[in-house]
């Protein structure tokens, strides 16, 4: 069958004409809580449109009610194209206030509200509403598109889209990840890579001081709690991070940066409550030029500033304490870059901004690991209440998302 040709002008009125449509998708899926670990639900309502669109989809489940949807469009060819987006949401607080609703995808003065709404349900959403009009209007690619609905990106990834990589299942030249990038071409972002590190001391009574190991053989980590101990590591880690870390320069707008995002140690008021262990987490963001056995090592060090001041200090350092996300660098005159400023240009005159963002995702692993041209280009932004009460994205955005989605696909998959 002879493919169709699909002109700008075509693309404006056939999403124009479907825009309630894209707006119920949207509006089912934000009514569809997926927490990360609960994302079946979110999974279940797009397997119901792909149905109605006729798409065919896979459904790959590496952990209990965290499915992995994947959708493909095929014609006659060797290109391949994959948009990347996550289902998976942070915890709704909606419990704070009973008028809130967390879950209402509700539609308000131009905006679509509900947890996820901008990260990322709208970008889903687009690039599903690009293939279904698409494959209504009769058009191919010249090969294979798929949707790539994953599972638990806010955790790492390990149960969606690096599973996926690992069993061949995403493969291809050119991809887009529909993250929250405010309507424009994110081209970079650092890598991300999470640190444990775990800090030991002495026990006792909570009532009583510790008496040094002198005096108490039982003691022998100076006579210090793991709570006194790991004080000395926070102060530490916060000087290397103030003081060496922050003041590199950027890397293409790439910016490095270190926070301590959990401390965990001590017991209830009984024997044996001055601590033993206790814990921190780091979140570390690292550019090009730097490496996760350069990262390790700043750590190493800085601790071990402390143990020549305190020689009682005892530590293990462990990373990644989960899957690292490592940098996305896409360059500019890249395939998919210059198709989004030609989409860009073509609805709404002149190119796309490019920017950097600070935030890590998925779009990284597929870079690395599959040799894939794939910046972001979403909907949603930062600014529109991301992870937090009231979250929504503008139904102009998530509208000529579908468009910009639909002449990208025309552009480079003809």
């Amino acid at each position: 069958m002879e493919n169709k040709t699909i002109t700008k002008m075509d693309i404006d009125r056939m999403v124009e004409e479907n825009l309630d449509e894209a707006i119920q998708v949207l509006v089912e899926a934000l009514q569809s809580p997926s927490p990360t670990c609960a994302e079946k639900p979110m999974g279940d309502t797009m397997v119901r449109w792909m149905e109605k669109a006729g798409l065919a989809y896979d459904v790959y489940t590496y952990n209990e009610n965290q499915p992995n949807i994947v959708a493909t469009l095929k014609g006659e060819g060797e290109k391949s194209f994959v948009f990347n987006g996550h289902m998976d949401v942070f915890p709704a607080y909606g419990e704070e206030d009973p008028d809130y609703n967390p879950w209402s995808g509700e539609v308000k003065d131009g905006k679509i509200y509900g947890r996820g709404a901008t990260d990322m349900k709208g970008g889903d959403c687009a690039a599903f509403m690009a293939m279904n009009l698409l494959n209504r209007m009769g058009w191919r690619p010249a090969g294979k598109v798929l949707l790539t609905l994953v599972s638990d990106e806010e955790r790492g990834g390990e149960f969606g889209t690096l599973a996926l990589i690992r069993d061949g299942i995403i493969q291809a030249d050119y991809g887009i990840s529909m993250e929250p990038s405010g309507f424009q071409t994110c081209v970079n972002h650092g890598g991300v890579y999470p640190f444990k590190v775990t800090v030991y001391g002495d026990g006792g009574i909570a009532s009583e001081d510790i008496q040094p190991p002198e005096y108490d053989p039982f003691n022998v980590y100076g006579g210090e709690d793991a709570i006194h101990k790991i004080m000395k590591a926070v102060y530490a880690l916060d000087q290397l991070n103030r003081n060496v870390i922050q003041k590199r320069p950027k890397v293409r707008g790439m910016m490095s940066h270190m926070s301590i995002t959990n401390i965990h140690g001590g017991k209830p008021n009984v024997i044996n409550n001055h601590c033993r262990e206790a814990y921190l987490l780091i979140d570390r963001r690292y550019v090009p030029g730097e490496t996760p056995e350069s990262i390790t090592q700043e750590i190493v060090d800085a601790l071990e500033g402390v143990k020549r001041m305190d020689p009682y200090f005892t530590y293990k350092v462990e990373g990644p304490a989960e899957p690292d996300c490592p940098f996305l660098d896409a360059p500019e005159d890249s395939p998919v870059v210059q198709a989004l400023d030609r989409a860009h240009d073509a609805f709404f005159g002149g190119p796309t901004v490019h920017r950097t963002m600070l935030a890590g995702s998925d779009a990284a692993y597929i870079a690395k690991y599959c040799n894939t041209n794939i910046p972001w280009f979403g909907p949603g932004a930062h600014e529109y209440g991301i992870a937090g009460k009231g979250e929504y994205v503008p139904i102009e955005n998530y509208k000529n998302c579908i468009k910009m989605y639909m002449h990208v696909l025309v552009d480079l998959m003809s």
